[in-house]
């Protein structure tokens, strides 16, 4: 329908193109149409891999392409009566994107107009900001000065967005358009299929991944099974590329348009990532009668069955120099506005290389409120929730750096399953009480107090992932406590596994746990004080050691690492909250 001269290069970019067209002749084939498709592939790979975008007016701009790069673009125009199949495309037209360089060459001018006037900007915003400071500041002779809270008020907070927004899946009229837009077209000849690994339930794709199929053996790693989706690992061969092992979440003919929907919700979230620790998402295969989703494949699987497996074998620096990673990802994806929901171990992927990489982006019903009191494949949810989200249904990025202090103890615990064996309730009423989990065995004492942060009741007081990340990173470049007199260094606290959680049924009383952490001399204040339990010395806070009078910052952390692991074996014998 349309000559190649008739269609307008408006812009080309290194990474975009904008096109436009006349609309089709009055009579024409697609002349009442109100949508017009547009599809385009790097020269060379039509059959193989190409995309399309639709449109419902006469021009576009196509996203996400490649520098110093030439492109085939095809446009045809749909009739609301005929469906696509019965159009024809446009003769095909090449457009070359230009480099890096040749683009900023192009664009100084501008830039250092846009910088002038930035910083004239700024420099005005800050005149009135300081204006309104002084404005504000409370007078001498008026009703009291402000409290922390209201000095907060005369501070303004800007954030630059430096990368774009998260687009939730369910605001999307289209999910099958909007997919194409994050997502790449795979041809599904490209696509072998070697091994089926079961069935799998939507919005599972981590099970497929977590299943880690090595030379076709099929792992220890469970994963759930569903009605309609199927699991399987394979091969992606590419033109022009090595053959890339993948793995495959297809959906079986016949489902229904809501499982349809959610799939391509999936597809649209993962497809908007590109972070170096969030499961790369290689394409998706939406014609035909099979859909797809095509990630990459995690040899390892998931990260608490890997962690099991190898139990012994890694040391705690090998062991922390798996979180700044997985920090990192969290900052990312929370910096784009997304809230993961579901964040645990048993989500976090392995490589062959040992990278972690966050997944389990699928949105079903498992998503609502109440899912958090059931328990799936014998994992409660709530052992991993915010207590906002157990009582209100609230998430949110804060509910996500609470469920990351726990996967930040299931790693140091080599994948122990946190709490033990309590039940979900239980462990819904001790967080409520208070109780919180003590550090692993050789955890380093900044690390667990970074996860006892992160499990602050308040969604205020947790750190951000932005300060996690920091946090660890300095961690793992300075594992080492610093250096000091042995006269004036307290001494580093006794691992977990070497006092009272691995030996408290020997305990026959407070005098004998006491010995055990050599702080013998605190028997008759114990005493005085009516601690003539173990139960009762569980339940003991940092504030009544000081009304003990034991003055000694050094022993007072030794007795509160003590109560930790007392309160964590009577929970665990006893399956029941400590008030604290």
């Amino acid at each position: 329908p349309w000559e190649e001269d008739e269609i307008r290069r408006d812009r080309v970019e290194p990474q975009s193109v904008s096109l436009s067209w006349r609309e089709p002749i009055t009579g024409a084939p697609g002349a009442n149409g109100t949508e017009y498709e547009i599809r385009y592939y790097e020269k060379g790979q039509s059959e193989q891999a190409y995309s399309t975008v639709k449109t419902g007016a006469p021009a576009v701009t196509v996203t996400n392409l490649k520098p110093a790069t030439r492109y085939v673009f095809q446009i045809r125009a749909a009739s609301p009566g005929p469906s696509w199949e019965t159009q024809s495309f446009n003769p095909s037209i090449e457009v070359q994107t230009p480099g890096e360089a040749a683009s900023r060459s192009r664009d100084q001018s501008p830039a250092v107009v846009v910088t002038v006037v930035t910083i004239s900007a700024l420099l005005v915003l800050g005149s009135v900001m300081s204006v309104l400071a002084i404005w504000r500041r409370p007078c001498s002779y008026g009703k009291g000065g402000r409290d922390a809270h209201d000095e907060e008020e005369l501070y303004f907070h800007f954030k630059v967005p430096t990368r774009r927004t998260f687009l939730d899946p369910q605001n999307c009229g289209d999910p099958l358009q909007a997919v194409h837009l994050f997502a790449k077209e795979l041809d599904a000849k490209s696509v072998t299929l070697e091994k089926s690994l079961g069935t799998g339930e939507l919005g599972t794709t981590e099970a497929l991944l977590a299943k880690g199929v090595a030379s076709r053996v099929v792992s220890d790693v469970c994963f759930p099974t569903g009605r309609f989706g199927e699991l399987c690992c394979g091969c992606l061969q590419l033109p022009g590329r090595q053959e890339l092992r993948v793995a495959v979440h297809t959906l079986r003919e016949g489902c229904s348009d809501s499982q349809r929907l959610s799939f391509l919700a999936e597809a649209l979230t993962l497809g908007q990532f590109d972070h170096s620790h969030v499961v790369r998402l290689e394409g998706v295969v939406t014609r035909g009668s099979t859909l797809m989703i095509v990630t990459e494949y995690m040899s390892h699987g998931a990260l608490d069955g890997f962690l099991r497996r190898h139990e012994g074998q890694l040391m705690a620096g090998q062991l922390m120099g798996l979180l700044p990673g997985l920090a990192s990802a969290m900052k990312y994806l929370s910096e784009m506005g997304y809230v993961h929901r579901g964040l645990a171990a048993r989500r976090v992927l392995v490589s062959s290389g040992l990278i972690c990489k966050i997944s389990g982006f699928g949105r079903g019903p498992r998503d609502r409120a109440e899912a958090v009191y059931t328990t799936m494949s014998g994992r409660s949810p709530a052992l991993w929730a915010a207590p906002e989200t157990l009582q209100f249904g609230h998430f949110s990025s804060a509910s996500d750096v609470w469920s990351f202090g726990v996967v930040m103890w299931e790693v140091m615990a080599f994948g122990e399953r946190p709490y033990w064996d309590m039940s979900g309730q239980d462990v819904i009423k001790a967080v409520e009480d208070g109780f919180r989990l003590p550090p692993p065995r050789n955890c380093p004492n900044p690390l667990h107090r970074l996860m006892l942060d992160c499990w602050q009741k308040d969604p205020g007081e947790r750190p951000r992932f932005s300060q996690i990340h920091g946090i660890l990173s300095k961690m793992v470049q300075d594992p080492e406590p610093p250096k000091c007199a042995d006269t004036t260094c307290p001494r580093p606290p006794t691992p977990l596994a070497d006092r009272a959680f691995s030996t408290f049924p020997s305990f026959g009383s407070v005098g004998a746990w006491l010995e055990a952490l050599d702080l013998g001399r605190y028997k008759d204040s114990f005493a005085a004080a009516g601690y003539g339990s173990l139960e009762a010395v569980a339940a003991m806070t940092a504030q009544d050691l000081v009304s003990l009078g034991i003055s000694s910052a050094e022993h007072r952390e030794d007795l509160l690492s003590g109560i930790s692991a007392l309160r964590a074996r009577v929970l665990q014998m006893q399956g029941q909250g400590v008030q604290v």
